[in-house]
Order: C-alpha cells, then structure tokens, then sequence
C-alpha cells in the first residue's frame, strides 16, 4: 500500500473528533479495543485463515523430523500469509491515526495493493518464525532428555527471538504504509531499532511472551489465536512503535496534506460543474 492513499479510502465511517486529545498507554488500548474491536477481530479471523496453510505444511515437516521440509514449507505458506499479516497491520494503523472508515472496504483495498509486496516479507518473517521454533524445541528437547546445550546456544537462541522481532516490529508497519523496496523497508527497520532500542525491546518482548505462552498452552492456544490471536500482538506493538514511524516518516502530516489536495480538487470539480 502507498504512504498515500487515494480518496476512495477515507468513506463515512466511524471515527472520532477532529480536534479530541488522543490517549495514552492502557487508555488508548482499550480506546481503539472499544471503537474498532468488531474490525481487528474480523482482520484477525482473516489472519488466522491466511497462516492456516503455513501452520499445516511446517507441522508435516515436524511430523517428519525435517527442519528444511519445514523451512520449504513455511516459505510456501509465507506467501499467503504476508498479505493477510500486512491486512492485519493496515486495520490496526488505521485505528491507531483514528481513521474513518468501513472496515471491509479499507481491508480489500489495502490487502490487493499491498499482495506482492508483502510476499517477500511474508517468506521471510515465516521462515525466520519456524526456524526459531525449532530452536527452542530443540533446546527444551535435550533438555527433558537430560542434556543442557549449554548457556551459549540458550544465549544465542534467545538473542535471535529478540532481535528478529525487534526488526519484525517496525518491518510490517512499513510494509503497510510505505511503497517501497524490500530492501530499504528491511534498512530503515535496522535504523529504527537501533535509534529506539527501548521500543523495539519492548514490543519484542511484548511479541515473544504472547506468542510463547500460545504455544505453551496448546492445543488451547488454537482458541487464544481465534479470539487473541494477531489483533492483540499486534495493536500493542504497534501502538509502542507507531510513534516512532511517525516521527521519522511524517505519516499523518503527509496524510492530511493529501486530503486537502484531494478535497481542493473535489470543490474545484464542482464547482465548474455548476458553472457548465
């Protein structure tokens, strides 16, 4: 999806008051929960339809004790579940600027514009995901057995969960927001967490803890994932990192220069129809 989006975006919808203070921390949580909650909560059954293959395939690759079956698998499935992760990042954004909206219409625009470039992400983010279960599994595997791996692949194992979704965190946003390269979207997200490590670390732990007691709780984490699931993860993290995007790529300045382009043009067009 472009920084910009076009006029069809911005339909009548809910929204709030132009000029109303925005809260802060726990109060703008359950802010946006109490406002936008029915649109997280469908984006969020979306997301968890879309990593419904990713999930499967890696399992089969489990089943089989083969970490590059489950590597192939989660890059096939990352291809799906990409889109529908972006999907899941632009609805939570849109509450977080107090966007007005329908939900479906904002959605099926952003998912189709933002298809092919979230793909790559997609690939990436699964991959990474899988090979850090693995990881941990293994770990925990010897472990029972009675073989500690020792402290450096324990270090090593949590400083890659850590690190990865620091970069994950300010990644996907842009991925949302931004048309651009891959490439560059990966750099500023490495500039982002670097410049603010207190916000990274937090919403990566926020993303480790959540995730890491989903699984722990299986075979009822299936019902956290369907109520919980994206939506939770990902409104918090973003509302921590959100910010910071801000700051650096001037979201909403850019946002509001536009509607009143768009809104010039408009009065412009109508006014030379009625003078026809």
């Amino acid at each position: 999806m472009s920084l910009f989006p076009s006029a069809n975006d911005f339909k009548s919808g809910p929204g709030v008051e132009k000029d109303a203070p925005r809260k802060t921390g726990v109060g703008r949580f359950f802010e946006l929960v109490g406002r936008d909650m029915s649109g997280m909560f469908l984006a969020n059954l979306l997301t968890c339809l879309g990593f419904l293959p990713v999930i499967c395939l890696v399992y089969i690759g489990f089943l089989m004790n083969s970490l590059p079956v489950m590597v192939l698998s989660a890059a096939v499935g990352g291809i799906l579940a990409g889109p529908v992760l972006a999907g899941m990042y632009d609805t939570v954004l849109r509450a977080l600027r107090d966007e007005a909206g329908y939900w479906w219409t904002t959605y099926r625009k952003a998912f189709r514009q933002n298809f092919k470039a979230s793909i790559l992400p997609g690939v990436l983010y699964c991959v990474v995901v899988t090979v850090q279960i693995f990881l941990v599994y293994f770990c925990f595997s010897l472990l029972y057995h009675g073989t500690n791996v020792g402290v450096g692949m324990w270090v090593a194992t949590v400083l890659n969960l850590v690190i990865f979704h620091m970069l994950f965190s300010y990644m996907w946003p842009q991925v949302a927001l931004l048309d651009q390269p891959f490439g560059q979207t990966l750099k500023n997200s490495v500039n982002c967490l670097i410049a603010f490590l207190p916000h990274a670390l937090a919403a990566s732990l926020v993303t480790v803890l959540f995730w890491g007691l989903v699984i722990l709780c299986m075979p009822l984490g299936l019902l956290l994932m369907l109520v919980f699931g994206f939506w939770f993860q990902v409104e918090i993290t973003s509302q921590i990192v959100y910010g910071d995007l801000d700051r650096v790529f001037r979201i909403e300045e850019n946002i509001r220069r536009l509607h009143d382009a768009e809104y010039e043009a408009e009065t412009a067009e109508e006014r030379s129809g009625d003078e026809e």
